[in-house]
């Protein structure tokens, strides 16, 4: 049976199921698809062209989802949601063909909290999300970084935030005992240490200014590479002067392996600015800077634009460029989508739906 047919029938089994204590079940998703072109894409002479294209989230992953809710009494509830993210260009499952790819949880709520099991985002992805303006459309920081979207098999979620001197001190943490089961070989028994992480944000915002704190480590996720570890220190702000605000983050990354520790940071300074309730820019300016990993200086500057033409549904351009340097190959879309020591400029322009 073909994994269409599959999700309309258990899409039919939901719809069917008698609902005695649920409080809610939502269908929800996002349509996203836009009309791109970019410069100094590599070819297979080796040269670079420019390349026209439909692309699927561009300023948001299309996708769809259930989300469920039950109030248990007492402050208390139950949560679930199954998430899949898909490529409307072709109507293909993206996060590598998984059917909930995005998100499969569940989880409880709480007066102190939500405690959440499954496949879920990171605290990097919290992180990001909170801190650049830009994100998560594709001519952003992920460009950079993919743990800026990324996610977590088998893993533990706490989220929760209390009052701090006049403002609210909030943690995110994630544990995961193998953050990817499909490419990896997930938990080993004897092995706990295979494709474990540990993932947390802490965060606190009083009057106009946000302040968040990143620490993110993972193990490799063979029996092999389980010793290698990646490991991520963020630290972000921003300030609220509505209609504008202003962001500045920062990323280091050090990826501590057998033969070589490899180092590089990553600074970016953003901007929203709300000018109606319909119209709103945000932009990035972002710059690595490369100890040994091979990738080099690259710099970026992006903006989307977004205009509302109804409560769902909007369009937006979205440009960027970037500045190689002679061995630098990053791209719009990411490291090696650019010829290298080309200056790449990528432009879309798209429509999104959300139901």
């Amino acid at each position: 049976m073909k994994i269409n047919n599959l999700v309309v029938l258990f899409s039919a089994c939901i719809v069917a199921m008698p609902v005695w204590a649920q409080d809610s079940v939502t269908l929800y998703g996002i349509v996203d698809v836009a009309v791109q072109a970019v410069n100094h894409v590599p070819t297979t002479n080796g040269k670079g062209g420019t390349a026209f294209s439909l692309t699927s989230g561009g300023a948001q992953t299309s996708r769809w989802g259930l989300r469920v809710k039950e109030n248990l009494g007492g402050g208390y509830g139950v949560i679930a949601v199954l998430e899949d993210g898909f490529d409307a260009t072709k109507g293909t499952l993206n996060n590598g063909g998984r059917l909930w790819g995005r998100s499969s949880y569940v989880g409880i709520t709480a007066p102190y909290g939500t405690f959440t099991l499954g496949r879920q985002v990171t605290a990097i992805y919290d992180f990001d999300l909170a801190y650049d303006p830009v994100a998560p459309a594709i001519y952003s920081s992920p460009a950079y970084d993919a743990a800026f979207v990324s996610r977590a098999d088998n893993s533990v979620k706490y989220v929760g935030d209390v009052g701090l001197a006049g403002g609210k001190l909030s943690l995110d943490a994630l544990y995961s005992f193998g953050y990817d089961s499909v490419t990896g070989v997930g938990p080993v028994a004897g092995d706990y240490r295979v494709g474990k992480e540990e993932s947390i944000f802490v965060n606190y915002q009083r009057s106009i200014v946000s302040l968040g704190l990143l620490f993110d480590q993972q193990n490799g996720n063979t029996i092999a590479a389980q010793d290698n570890k990646a490991q991520r220190f963020g630290a972000a702000a921003q300030v609220d002067l509505s209609p504008v605000q202003l962001y500045a983050g920062y990323r280091f990354l050090a990826q501590k392996q057998a033969a070589q520790n490899l180092y590089s940071s990553l600074y970016w300074l953003g901007a929203k600015y709300v000018v109606t309730p319909t119209f709103n820019i945000s932009s990035d300016l972002l710059y690595q800077r490369d100890r040994n990993t091979g990738q080099g200086n690259p710099v970026m500057l992006s903006a989307i634009a977004s205009y509302l033409l109804s409560k769902r549904t909007d369009v937006y351009f979205e440009a960027a460029t970037v500045l190689n340097k002679r061995h630098t190959n990053l791209g719009v879309n990411g490291f090696g989508t650019s010829t290298a020591g080309e200056v790449q400029t990528g432009a879309l322009i798209g429509l999104r739906t959300r139901f």
